[in-house]
């Protein structure tokens, strides 16, 4: 049991509290202001767009490199951040997340911004799946693009979030090469139990079943790492939702994981969004120093 019961409510309460877009009703104006932020970090970082990193249809990432130094010549060795999109894996994509990479970029890092197939299209087994290859190649790649593959942070928001947790912590795939070590995960407003998703109306499109929900809730095989794991929620998410942190920052803790827990006050499940680009406020500070940017 968790620190909070959702059994114990109603079908409405469980929406309520495990649908973010319920807690949220302006949650539309926060979606625009994500699509022009990032047409603007667009046009300000420059970048390589749309690059593959596999065979589905969405599996593509954009590229963003630092300037360099005073020479003009690309810096090595620079940490690499890679970003995770949230949506409930069914919903947005990489297009939303580019001014989420602008800090990290300005402060010398090269960011890759990842996009996945979403359900009802694929399931979330191939998600994560599609994920694991996609870290599979930014290790690949990333000397090539002057960063250090020994460096490779990975941040997600929301379903995001769950991604990145699940990229340290499930079981890798036998056909794939080894697994390239994370330095750090960021992990914000996150969902790591899934048996209440299979209860809220998202799943109609996520397709959750319960052996998938017992598969890929990382709450229950929480990552045993030596890097830092920064957990941060929002205090105006529901209980419920917010429950979600602070057990998996519990889980980690058991497992000997160097996990921190950040609330951000009066952010909730979108603005929180706002926070981690901000390099300024303490969720973007936080993760700048996580990935030895400050």
């Amino acid at each position: 049991m968790g620190s909070f019961d959702w059994r114990r409510l109603g079908g409405d309460e469980i929406e309520a509290h495990y649908n973010p877009r319920c807690s949220v009703p302006d949650f539309e104006r926060h979606f625009n202001a994500y699509v022009e932020r990032s047409a603007a970090a667009r046009e300000s970082l420059g970048g390589e767009y749309d690059l593959r990193y596999g065979s589905g249809p969405l599996q593509t990432y954009d590229l963003h490199r630092p300037k360099g130094n005073a020479t003009g010549v690309p810096l090595a060795g620079v940490p690499l951040v890679m970003l995770i999109h949230g949506g409930y894996w069914r919903g947005l994509d990489k297009n939303t997340m580019t001014f989420a990479a602008v800090p990290f970029v300005e402060a010398g890092a090269v960011v890759v911004n990842l996009n996945y197939d979403l359900c009802p299209k694929v399931s979330l087994d191939a998600i994560v799946r599609q994920m694991q290859e996609a870290l599979v190649h930014v290790a690949q790649q990333a000397a090539g693009w002057g960063a250090d593959a020994t460096k490779i942070h990975v941040i997600g928001h929301s379903a995001g979030a769950h991604l990145a947790a699940m990229l340290a912590a499930a079981p890798w795939p036998a056909d794939l090469p080894p697994k390239p070590a994370i330095a750090s995960l960021g992990l914000v407003s996150g969902v790591y139990e899934l048996e209440p998703v299979l209860h809220v109306s998202v799943n109609a499109e996520i397709r959750l079943d319960d052996a998938m929900a017992r598969r890929n809730s990382v709450m229950r095989f929480a990552p045993k790492l030596s890097c830092p794991v920064l957990i941060a929620v929002g205090d105006a998410e529901p209980p419920g939702w917010q429950a979600q942190s602070v057990d998996f920052h519990q889980a980690c803790r058991d497992a000997g994981t160097p996990a921190h827990l950040l609330r951000l006050n009066g952010a909730n499940h979108f603005t929180i969004k706002f926070a981690q680009a901000d390099p300024t406020g303490p969720l973007g500070i936080a993760l700048l120093r996580q990935c030895g940017l400050r």
